[in-house]
């Protein structure tokens, strides 16, 4: 869900794991900034999945408004501001059963390796344990070693084979697994 209006959305927590007003920040995604997002999401793929997806299935723009705005009527988006640009956003999709996905975690590349990602993965477990999740589920492309190893750092763990979730939605995607995605999971 991204939030309607100019109004000010909390401080909901810092880099330091804090809350205040600060400039490093990470606070629920409002609606103007959508473009923003898009921007950290496309730049983002881009400099890190082009070299991996085939030609003759990548896109760019990888996502585009529209895109947002949809997955924004069933995900929470939450950003990480810094000096007040956006540098990081993450969405968590909630599914039947206590399921949540982690979906969207983008951290420019001039911004990575200074405890962003994990800022926004912190704060995104917090949310789906404060919603009643009892397991997050995250897929990546098995190509991505940089993005395995950034979920396994922090207690994901790849599914067993043929491992079957309440969720259709889910286990459509776990049967790409692994010739396609990789799929990891962590309890909560």
């Amino acid at each position: 869900m991204i939030t309607a209006g100019m109004k000010e959305a909390p401080n909901i927590g810092c880099s330091d794991g804090s809350a205040g007003d600060r400039p490093n920040a990470i606070r629920e995604a409002r609606a103007e900034d959508v473009p923003r997002i898009l921007d950290v999401i496309n730049d983002t793929n881009k400099a890190f999945y082009e070299a991996i997806v085939p030609v003759d299935q990548y896109r760019e723009p990888f996502l585009a408004l529209e895109d947002v705005e949809a997955e924004s009527q069933r995900m929470t988006f939450s950003v990480y501001e810094q000096d007040d640009r956006i540098v990081g956003v993450i969405a968590l999709e909630g599914r039947a059963d206590g399921i949540g996905i982690i979906r969207r975690l983008y951290v420019l590349p001039d911004r990575q390796r200074g405890g962003i990602g994990k800022a926004l993965l912190v704060h995104a477990e917090g949310r789906a344990k404060r919603k009643g999740l009892r397991e997050i589920i995250v897929w990546t492309d098995p190509k991505a070693t940089w993005a395995v190893s950034f979920y396994k750092r922090y207690g994901y763990r790849e599914i067993e084979p043929r491992s079957v979730f309440s969720d259709p939605y889910v286990n459509a995607r776990v049967e790409q697994h692994p010739e396609t995605l990789v799929v990891l999971r962590k309890s909560l």
